[in-house]
């Protein structure tokens, strides 16, 4: 799961149930507001927090995301509906990532549905979107209850997630199903997740019981815990775009300035052959011709920012929306608002001054540009197949 934007201006941001744990291992203490959550930037050093998730694992706070406990008989149908993950067709303990869409199929937001039970499901999302939920389910027995202050939840990520767990004494999910255990006395939820390309698993438990399984964590599995700026680097490194800063949701912008699936880079998330839901319809009929689109990049330079020109044959076709410096490729990489014609060629970014100069970059391939990819290559063959 991707976290939203940092708040601009939040005068007293709220402590999730993990804050004191995660402060108290803080070297740094550099804090940031995500949903009006407190969440850490940088606990020791982004490159040994980065290094840790790419070659062990690493524990983060989640608790900035909102979630919600969808219940009742036609909650799968709810789910189905509001968001493009596939609820209909999951059985209990798995899982599918999708996104909410307008009526114009504009991109509003992520989303993530994990069945619990028959008629329990869990929706996280990376803002919050109470009002949205409770409209969508009149007239259906289903209920969205907003839970997010109400349970601690903390991620593992890295190749050695399952290992790390297991050392704390947690039984890991399997590739798609969610379990629940013990851990020393608390009973835990467990269910396999992704963050970028890294592969892990989020544990959700009663806020109350926060500091102990943090605690059983860290001592019996020394999990180094990461903060949101190494999580940016693989998130982009990844190609997952990040809301409300690679990207603005359609609830914030006038139609015209609307993005859909495949101009974000995840056509892929909510296919137009996979049933209906909200957005559907734009999708397939009023969903203009994408003019611009997200590509990701990798920059020859250890130095750009944000907003800065992006050129291709000597002329500014986009701007950078985000970017970070990459301690495995030892250069920046960065997400690109571009215009479509120029998708496939080469780029130039205008660095800004002092440096004012030109540096090279090229198309990076990602976890994510290349499910995107398979899945365009096959709606191209069943369109061919059909004529």
């Amino acid at each position: 799961m991707i976290f939203p934007a940092a708040d601009i201006v939040v005068e007293a941001p709220r402590a999730t149930p993990l804050y004191a744990a995660a402060a108290s291992v803080s070297d740094a203490n550099l804090w940031t507001s995500v949903n009006g959550w407190s969440a850490p930037r940088i606990f020791t050093s982004v490159e040994a927090e980065y290094k840790a998730a790419k070659t062990h694992a690493a524990i983060a706070d989640l608790g900035p995301l909102a979630r919600y406990a969808v219940r009742g008989g036609d909650a799968a149908h709810f789910l189905a509906r509001v968001t493009t993950a596939p609820a209909m067709r999951l059985k209990s303990g798995e899982s599918a990532r999708g996104l909410i869409l307008d009526d114009l199929g504009g991109v509003i937001d992520l989303a993530e549905v994990s069945r619990l039970s028959e008629e329990l499901f869990l929706l996280t999302t990376p803002t919050a979107h109470s009002r949205r939920l409770q409209l969508a389910a009149r007239g259906l027995n289903a209920v969205a209850e907003d839970i997010s202050a109400d349970v601690a939840a903390l991620g593992v990520f890295g190749p050695d997630a399952g290992d790390a767990l297991a050392a704390a004494g947690l039984k890991t999910p399997g590739a798609n199903v969610a379990t629940s255990a013990m851990v020393r006395g608390v009973e835990t939820a467990a269910r396999p997740i992704q963050f970028g390309a890294l592969s892990g698993v989020e544990l959700i438990f009663p806020k109350l019981e926060a500091l102990t399984v943090w605690e059983r964590l860290q001592r019996r599995a020394g999990l180094a815990p990461i903060g949101l700026d190494a999580l940016e680097i693989l998130r982009i490194e990844a190609g997952a775009p990040r809301p409300g800063v690679d990207f603005l949701s359609a609830e914030r912008t006038g139609s015209k300035n609307t993005r859909t699936p495949s101009e974000i880079g995840l056509a892929h998330l909510a296919p137009i052959d996979r049933g209906w839901f909200n957005g559907r319809r734009g999708l397939r009929y009023l969903a203009p011709s994408p003019s611009r689109g997200l590509v990701t990049l990798s920059i020859d330079s250890e130095i750009a920012a944000p907003g800065e020109t992006v050129l291709a044959g000597g002329k500014p076709v986009g701007r950078l929306t985000s970017c970070a410096l990459s301690p495995a490729l030892k250069r920046i990489v960065a997400f690109a608002d571009v215009s479509r014609a120029t998708h496939g060629k080469d780029y130039e970014i205008s660095l800004s001054p002092p440096d004012q100069e030109l540096v090279g970059a090229k198309l990076l391939k990602t976890a994510e540009s290349a499910l995107a990819s398979a899945y365009m290559g096959a709606q191209r063959e069943a369109t061919d197949s059909r004529r």
